[in-house]
């Protein structure tokens, strides 16, 4: 039988479900709220360096960064990154912890004295990688004595989602022996087919179109012990090409291109063990594996200034445009089923493909630095309008889907407003090869409500050392503690993690910590 597919049921089965990174409001989110890295220096000056530049880790922040250079420099920033997370699922606590080895930061800058005395008197030309938006962190919950279960969480999924074919679904539809392909009918019916296919739900006797959980489930005495286990990895890298002049030793102008990259993976595994001994027909155990791979690239552009109307004071400023983001998702399920009778049964999804676009806010940022005869104080104020992201489909792809991501960006606009990123950071310098800083950070989420976190405020404490040497060799190191505190569905739309998240308060939170080593030469 060919059914007819209604648009409101194409926005749901393949965006309200399809779990995705930035597919989604709260992945579009993430890709929108930078949170970069840095050398040393920068961090631990809180990345308060919008006024001060002459840093590779402030190129990113405000392109005439490089103008201000009076020599060459090259440099490169491991870091250590360590990620605590903390959920509290049903009275029941679990602790998931995350370290990653990985680059920070690496480039150079070649300034090209004119010979001037004044006008251009510079010209820096820089490239540089910096590490934004970590993705290494999991979460973990787990709680024994569960009176519910994921097949009657699953059968009412698909009657909900099969009552927006018409006609409604029924079990031949999702069976893979009656039907051609059920797979067809979209990705967010993909647990349903393999729970169906594996017993997991069944329907009415009355009512092949009304899904009922699994006899063991549907039992009032029901009791299971749950968990699921979601590991994230990856992040987001900017790539820049910079330029820069140096007018006059009083303005200071830069532009860069900025490419990015992300790369982000999830696993996510979820268990339930029957803890009551039914009848041989009910199910033992159901285990089920979630897998997405996102990856694609994006580009921008950012000018700025640092203007130094005296020796003492500076005051710059930058603006960014938007980045185009052009991402690509890759996902499956497998779902795993033991009876009581000893059958048992794997099941695994083909895999899905789906091709779209991001597109960020606008940023900009300010800031003012005092340059003393021994150190510097420098202050920022960065805003990012975050209900000016926007989820689109690739050009490639048919005309129906042009609306899809309507309800997606309805929600980005009236869910998410400015954030607001308040940076500080002082550089002491008791002496001439010796530098002692600090920094600290302030933002206020762009949120509207705490839909999505409960803690809407982030707070990120600095600290670090310079070495510099006569032969132009210089080390860094710096250390930043970031303390999050929030309660969010993490999970996404993923109906196993949905599913955790729905049955009742389930706390996270979040800490950790950032250990950076930046070695460089200035030639």
């Amino acid at each position: 039988m060919k059914r007819k597919f209604s648009f409101i049921a194409m926005v749901i089965c393949i965006f309200a479900i399809t779990p995705s990174f930035a597919q989604g409001t709260y992945g579009a989110y993430l890709l929108g709220d930078y949170q970069r890295q840095g050398t040393a220096r920068s961090v631990a000056m809180g990345n308060a360096m919008t006024a001060l530049g002459g840093d590779l880790g402030a190129i990113v922040i405000n392109p005439a960064a490089t103008a201000v250079y009076k020599y060459n420099e090259v440099s490169m920033t491991p870091a250590v990154t360590s990620v605590n997370t903390y959920c509290n699922y049903l009275g029941a606590p679990a602790k998931d912890k995350r370290n990653t080895f990985g680059i920070a930061n690496i480039g150079g800058v070649s300034v090209i004295n004119t010979g001037a005395n004044y006008g251009v008197k510079s010209i820096s030309i820089g490239v540089s990688y910096n590490k934004q938006n970590n993705f290494n962190y999991g979460y973990k919950a787990a709680a024994s004595g569960v009176d519910h279960s994921y097949s009657k969480y699953l059968a009412n999924l698909t009657n909900a989602l099969g009552s927006y074919y018409s006609p409604a679904l029924s079990g031949y539809d999702l069976d893979k022996n009656d039907h051609t392909d059920p797979y067809s009918l979209g990705s967010a019916l993909w647990p349903s087919i393999l729970g169906w296919n594996a017993s997991l739900f069944d329907t009415l006797a009355t009512d092949p179109c009304k899904f009922i959980p699994n006899k063991s489930a549907g039992m009032g005495s029901y009791r299971s012990t749950q968990s699921i286990r979601r590991k994230s990895y990856g992040s987001v890298g900017e790539y820049d090409l910079n330029f820069g002049l140096n007018i006059s030793d009083k303005l200071y102008v830069g532009m860069n291109m900025g490419l990015f990259t992300v790369w982000n993976k999830v696993e996510e595994t979820y268990t339930e063990d029957n803890e009551i001994v039914g009848s041989t027909d009910a199910f033992a155990y159901v285990d089920q594996i979630y897998n997405l791979r996102t990856t694609g690239a994006g580009i921008n552009f950012k000018v700025g200034f640092i203007w130094t109307p005296t020796p003492f004071f500076r005051l710059g400023g930058a603006v960014s445009t938007p980045t185009w983001y052009q991402l690509k998702d890759k996902y499956y399920w497998d779902m795993g089923v033991g009876y009581n009778d000893g059958y048992n049964v794997v099941l695994n999804s083909p895999e899905g493909e789906y091709d779209y676009r991001v597109n960020t806010p606008f940023q900009y940022n300010v800031g003012m630095a005092f340059v003393l005869p021994k150190g510097t104080i420098s202050l920022d104020y960065e805003a990012n309008n975050l209900a000016q992201t926007r989820l689109r489909n690739s050009e490639d792809l048919h005309s129906f889907e042009k609306s899809d991501f309507y309800y997606d960006n309805w929600d980005l606009k009236n869910s998410f407003k400015t954030s607001h990123n308040f940076r500080a950071g002082v550089e002491i310098n008791p002496i001439n090869l010796l530098s002692l800083r600090g920094g600290f950070q302030y933002t206020r989420a762009g949120l509207k409500s705490d839909y999505f976190l409960n803690s809407t405020e982030k707070y990120i404490a600095s600290a670090g050392i310079g070495i510099n040497t006569p032969s132009g060799f210089f080390a860094d190191f710096a250390f930043a503690a970031n303390i999050k505190k929030y309660n969010v569905n993490v999970f996404d739309d993923e109906p196993a993690s949905k599913y955790i998240l729905n049955q009742g308060y389930t706390s996270i939170k979040r800490n950790g910590f950032q250990v950076l080593a930046t070695f460089g030469w200035r030639f």
